[in-house]
């Protein structure tokens, strides 16, 4: 009985550690795509707020087949761009003059759509300012982000960005007041 009391327990802190090391392996795992992800955020303000930068160096973040999925008003499935387009969209709007600052960012783990549980992806709530001939408006968006091997394999993003458009336009609208 004494036996068959320890082999229980045995069992039963077998099961724990394992659970305890499951855990744990995702949240390193997290953890560390996080850390990568954050770095990329950082080098993305960088990149807006210096002047005597022309072109983002941000490739290593992502691997060769990344995909950036984004839902514009009109496009219901939504539409997927490639790594260098993706990168050369980011170098395009700061050419047009447009400043980005992502300013504040609140992360999650993500799970994966099949099983539920940890993997290693990151979810992202986020708050930012884009400035355009002094014109400032800010706006909050939401991503998912997915990793293979701590790189950005893929990534989703919710934002209002018609919105965001909109308004800058209307600052810089002529004011209908002025007289000629």
């Amino acid at each position: 009985m004494a036996q068959e009391l320890k082999m229980r327990k045995l069992l039963f802190y077998f099961f724990i550690s394992f659970f305890f090391v499951s855990c744990n392996k995702e949240s390193s795992r997290y953890n560390i795509n996080l850390n990568n992800f954050k770095c990329l955020v950082n080098d993305i303000n960088i990149f807006f707020s210096d002047t005597t930068q022309y072109s983002i160096e941000i490739s290593e973040y992502f691997t060769d087949d990344f995909v950036y999925h984004s839902f514009p008003a009109g496009q219901k499935k939504g539409v997927d761009t490639c790594k260098d387009d993706y990168i050369q969209t980011i170098n395009q709007i700061k050419e047009m003059g447009i400043i980005i600052n992502i300013v504040h960012s609140i992360y999650l783990p993500g799970i994966n759509e099949d099983t539920h549980k940890l993997d290693g992806s990151v979810r992202v709530y986020y708050g930012a300012d884009i400035l355009l001939d002094s014109n400032r408006t800010n706006y909050s968006g939401y991503q998912t982000v997915n990793f293979k091997d701590g790189k950005v394999s893929e990534l989703w993003e919710w934002a209002d960005f018609g919105g965001v458009g909109n308004h800058l336009k209307l600052f810089n609208k002529p004011n209908i007041d002025e007289k000629n």
